[in-house]
Order: structure tokens, then C-alpha cells, then sequence
């Protein structure tokens, strides 16, 4: 049998590419992200079947490449992928590319042609093998971005160019010193450390006719700790005021700089271009034909938003096609789908108030009528229960009025603060726009807090939707999950009255009817909370097909006990009772369910329990 699993795994490779993307740096980080997703998706939406792709992140900016460390990874990658050989490597950045020529002659890549994007080190171009090497080189153009901050500073004296001190930095330098040596009548200064601190204290009394080149800046350390790009470029931002530019795209959109955008080499296209390469060989054009790309790589990004702060605008800069990035729109045109939503959920909201309060009224009509008749066909119905099952049904309606009462003062609760909360800030969001604290972080704040309270009220609603649906069937249920339900519809008042109450022990399913025990249920922590007075406490535990509910309610009297489970009997005050839940709960769990319920009480204590017992076979 394994040798014939291996026959087909050799054939299956004969006809298949086996495609590794080796990344640089880390996946969180944007610009390896673009252009590693754009390579995958432009292999997967071609013509060409039977690719294998396999991802790999090699993380250089934070672990610095060292010999031990490429041997260890090239270690890791042999044992990884043990019997199988690439036919295509992907390089995204200087680091891979150099850990692949070091390690071309290896097993894992020796046949594998090689197409590459974001390589600075452009001397390359005269060294690699085209008949190995295709690609794309990331070339900046330091010119380019010194005509636009020309433009954004109009009496332009000095140029601040602020890097960390990695190796890609230190080329970068190089390479912009002498695309820049022409200039003489620009003061450059060339600010690279791997310590913040000293690039912030070089800035504090800048040229206020200047502008900020950013270069690398993924290397910094803030208290000998790695901090994100985002970070640097707001501690940047707090101390140097002025315009900065930018060479690499996934900068020019941060809202939280003072980025107005640069000529930037562009992660996406970088992308597409290689994977674009990669194509063309499969398709069968010879590698040395598909060469090297140098022009391709960049475009002008403007972070339109940003050029607001400074008074400028994209007409200022006389550029063709520019890639505009946060550019503002109207308030409703931007959150028109928001608003109408939000408005529409209000109006349902009310309309659904107003009903509430309508069926409100006449359940409590219906509750004093049935409490009325309750008290003049006593005798009646109690000799009419052994003969006629239709009045019991009676009785399990009346039963599930009362509760519905009980639950319509949850939902009350329930709805009260969220309902205020709502009013107010509805009430203060004119006041906000009059003095002019609405703009786009206000706005999504708003709109995500009330939304938050809205779902709150919308999934209280479906939850005493859910409680009341009345059980066909027998099904298996959990005893644990039917008693939080209980518990949650009911915590409002609960926690309104100060009263405690927890579950332990451990679940056990039951074949039956679940709203029906959880009707049970109800009825006897509604019973609890209204014998509670003060530091109200109810426990109830699970242990072997047993439930038990403890409170501290003041116990009943002995005397009491007998008559606790007749129909219409209430230890209540006259009209806060009706005397049927615990006659209706022991129907429930002694005629419907096979089980017993009993109540052990202790008035010395101020204690009372309840405890349901269910046959241990399947009901």
C-alpha cells in the first residue's frame, strides 16, 4: 500500500509546479502582505492548472539575518518539505533574494527559477543569472519626490531624509546621496538610528522651511523594544509639524501622520508584475526573454486628507493620475446607508413600543380578570380538575399569562437603560453638530455605540421570543442551558431586587418537554424573589438527574407544607398571587415528565428547597 501511495504522489508531481513564496518579513506587515496576496491571487485566477502553492515568512526586520540563523532556517525548510523539490521560488524583498542565492545549489531549490519584487539592491541587475532571475526591481526616485516637496513647501531650504539603521536603510542612504548631490542649493540632512529617541531629539528645533523624506523605518526601538511603523510615524508627526513624503505606498493612506503622499514604489503592482512573469514562463517563453523591470514600480500617491492640514491641494502639484487616497465626502453621502438604517431601526423601534404597551394593558386586564374569576369558581374548578381535562388546559393557560406578565416586567428592565441611553444620545447629537465635534471618528464611535444597545434590545426580544415557544415534540435537552435561559430573562429583576443567584454541578440531558420545564423553573424563582427581602440568595444545583433550588427567603410554615401544591392555594397577599404556578409545576413534573418535586423548608433558618428528581433511565 505505500508504495503505491508513493507511485502516485511521484505522478502527481510529474504533472504539477510546486510554488514557494518567500517573504522577507512578517505577514502583519502590510507591504509584505499586498504582495505576497496579490501574487497568490494572480496564480490562481490564470489558465495554468496543477500549481502548489506553499508560504513562507522569513521575519528579517525583527530577527536579523545571521548565518546561524539562515542555516537554521534552511534547516527548517528541508526537514519541512522533505521530498519534494521547487520548480518556482517568489522572493519579496532584499533578504529572501539573498538567502536563496546563498542556498540556490540546495536540493529544495536547485531547479527553481526565481522571480523576484521589492529588491533594492538594483546593482543586482547586473549580476543575476536571467536565465534563473526575473523580476522586479523597486526603484526609488529620490528626484521625483524632491519636485513634490518643492511644491508643498514653497521656500524649500532644507530636506530632513529619517531612516532606522538596518542594512536596507544604510543602501537606501547611499543610493539617495547620490541621486541628490546635484542640488547644492538644498540643505539634506540624513537622520538614521535604530533609537526614536535620538531621531525625536534632532527634531525638535527644525527648519520651518522643510519638508521629511521618510525611508525605512520598520527597524526602530522605543526603550530597546521593536515598535510598529504606526507609532514612529505618530511620534514623528507630535514633533515634526510640517509636510512629509513617503517612497512606499502602504504609508501615503495613514490618516495619522502628516503624510501628503510622495512617488511611491507600489507593493500591488510589484506584485502583479512578478507573478505576471512567472506567467509567461509557464506559458512557455524562455526566462531570459522575460528579464528584468525597473520603471514599472512606481506611482504617485496624494493622502488627500493630510494635504487639508497644510493648506494644500492635489491642483497644486500638477500631477498626472495621481492615486488619491482619503478623500473626504458629504457627511450623508459618506454614511447615507448608516444613517437610513439607523433612522429605519428607530421607527421599528417605536412602533414596537407602542404595541408593547397596548398588549401590556390588556394582559394586565386579562391577569385581574383571571385573578377575579379565580376567586369565585375556586371551589368549582378544584372538583371540575378530576373530571374534565379541558379545564386543566384552563389552568396552564392562566398559568402562562401570569408568567407573561412577570416577563413583560423583564423585558421592562431589561429595556430601561438602553432605552435612556439611546434618548440621550439622540438628544445630544444636535448640540455635537452645533459645535462642531461630528467628523468621521465621531461619527463611526456613535453609530457603533448605538448600534451596540440596539442589537442589545433586539436580542433581548428574540430571547422572550424564543422563551415562549411552545414545545410539539419530545426532544433531548440540556437541563444546565433550558435553567440559564430562565435565569437570563430574568436577570434584570433579579439583579434590580440585589439577589444572588448561581448554578453548579454538573448538566444532564432530559427527553421531554423543554418549555414546559422551564416553566417550571420560572415559577420557582419567581416564588423565591417575592419571598426575598433583603441580601437575597438562590442556589441551584445539578447533580445526578437532580435538580435542587435553594433560597433564603424566609422559609415556609410547617403548618403550610401540606397545602403548598393545591390549585389556587398562595401564602401571597390578596392580588399577587394566583396559586397556580406550583399546582401547574407538579403536573408538569409528575404527569408529563415521570419525575417528583418536593419542597423541604426551614423557617428557623429562613430557608426553603425545592428538589426535582428525574428517573435515571431514559424518559
Amino acid at each position: 500500500m505505500k508504495k503505491i501511495l508513493l507511485f502516485l504522489f511521484i505522478i502527481l508531481n510529474l504533472y504539477s509546479k510546486n510554488i514557494l513564496i518567500l517573504n522577507s518579513y512578517r505577514e502583519s506587515f502590510d507591504w509584505t502582505k499586498i504582495q505576497n496576496d496579490t501574487i497568490i491571487e494572480t496564480l490562481k485566477n490564470s489558465n495554468i492548472p496543477e500549481l502548489k502553492i506553499y508560504t513562507e515568512f522569513m521575519d528579517t526586520k525583527i530577527f536579523k539575518p545571521t548565518p546561524k540563523r539562515e542555516k537554521n532556517i534552511l534547516n527548517y525548510y528541508i526537514n519541512k518539505y522533505e521530498g519534494l523539490a521547487f520548480d518556482i521560488v517568489f522572493i519579496t524583498d532584499d533578504n529572501a533574494l539573498n538567502f536563496i542565492r546563498k542556498y540556490k545549489n540546495n536540493p529544495l531549490f536547485k531547479k527553481a527559477k526565481v522571480f523576484f519584487s521589492g529588491i533594492n539592491n538594483i546593482s543586482l541587475s547586473e549580476k543575476l543569472d536571467k536565465n534563473t532571475y526575473a523580476g522586479i526591481f523597486e526603484k526609488k526616485n529620490p528626484r521625483g519626490n524632491l519636485k513634490i516637496a518643492k511644491k508643498a513647501v514653497k521656500n524649500l531650504k532644507t530636506v530632513y531624509l529619517v531612516s532606522d539603521d538596518s542594512l536596507t536603510a544604510r543602501k537606501e542612504i547611499v543610493f539617495y546621496k547620490k541621486e541628490l548631490a546635484k542640488f547644492k542649493n538644498i540643505n539634506f540632512i540624513y537622520l538614521n538610528d535604530s533609537n526614536i529617541y535620538n531621531i525625536l531629539n534632532s527634531l525638535v528645533t527644525f527648519d520651518k522651511n522643510s519638508v521629511m523624506m521618510l525611508l525605512v523605518f520598520f527597524g526602530f526601538e522605543k526603550d530597546q523594544k521593536h515598535i510598529s511603523y504606526r507609532k514612529v510615524l505618530k511620534l514623528l508627526s507630535k514633533v515634526y509639524t510640517n509636510p512629509m513624503l513617503t517612497h512606499t505606498s502602504i504609508y501615503a493612506k495613514i490618516k495619522e501622520s502628516n503624510i501628503i503622499g510622495g512617488e511611491c514604489t507600489d507593493a500591488n503592482m510589484q506584485g502583479v508584475i512578478s507573478s505576471k512573469k512567472a506567467l509567461k514562463y509557464l506559458n512557455g517563453i524562455p526566462l531570459k526573454d522575460i528579464g528584468f523591470d525597473m520603471e514599472h514600480g512606481n506611482r504617485v500617491y496624494f493622502n488627500v486628507l493630510n494635504l487639508e492640514k497644510f493648506g494644500l491641494s492635489v491642483d497644486d502639484f500638477d500631477i498626472k493620475n495621481p492615486v488619491l487616497l482619503n478623500v473626504p465626502t458629504s457627511f450623508y453621502q459618506k454614511y447615507k446607508y448608516e444613517v437610513n438604517i439607523f433612522i429605519f431601526i428607530i421607527i421599528i423601534i417605536v412602533l414596537f413600543l407602542v404595541i408593547l404597551a397596548g398588549k401590556n394593558r390588556k394582559l394586565k386586564l386579562n391577569a385581574r380578570k383571571i385573578t377575579k374569576l379565580n376567586s369565585s369558581l375556586n371551589d368549582k374548578i378544584q372538583e371540575a380538575l378530576n373530571e374534565n381535562m379541558k379545564q386543566l388546559e384552563l389552568l396552564q393557560q392562566q398559568s402562562k399569562l401570569a408568567s407573561m406578565g412577570e416577563m413583560i416586567g423583564a423585558i421592562a428592565h431589561q429595556w430601561r437603560q438602553p432605552l435612556n441611553a439611546l434618548a440621550i444620545n439622540l438628544q445630544n447629537l444636535e448640540d455635537d453638530y452645533e459645535e462642531g465635534l461630528i467628523n468621521e471618528e465621531f461619527l463611526e464611535n456613535f453609530v457603533e455605540k448605538n448600534m451596540k444597545i440596539i442589537n442589545f434590545m433586539s436580542k433581548t426580544i428574540d430571547d422572550f421570543r424564543n422563551f415562549f415557544k411552545t414545545d410539539k415534540e419530545k426532544k433531548n435537552f440540556s437541563v444546565k442551558s433550558a435553567i440559564n435561559e430562565v435565569i437570563m430573562i430574568q436577570s434584570a429583576q433579579l439583579s434590580n431586587l440585589d439577589i444572588d443567584i448561581t448554578i453548579q454541578g454538573n448538566d444532564f440531558m432530559l427527553y421531554s418537554y423543554e418549555s414546559e420545564f422551564k416553566q417550571v423553573i420560572l415559577n420557582i424563582i419567581n416564588n423565591a424573589k417575592d419571598a426575598i427581602e433583603k441580601n437575597g440568595k438562590i442556589d441551584i444545583i445539578l447533580k445526578d438527574k437532580t435538580v435542587i433550588i435553594k433560597d433564603n427567603g424566609g422559609g415556609i410554615p410547617k403548618e403550610l407544607l401540606n397545602r403548598i401544591f393545591e390549585p389556587y392555594f398562595t401564602t401571597k397577599e390578596q392580588g399577587k398571587g394566583t396559586g397556580i404556578g406550583l399546582y401547574m409545576s407538579k403536573i408538569i413534573i409528575e404527569d408529563h415528565m415521570n419525575g417528583k418535586i418536593e419542597i423541604l423548608s426551614n423557617p428557623e433558618e429562613k430557608k426553603t428547597e425545592v428538589v426535582i428528581t428525574f428517573p435515571k433511565q431514559e424518559i
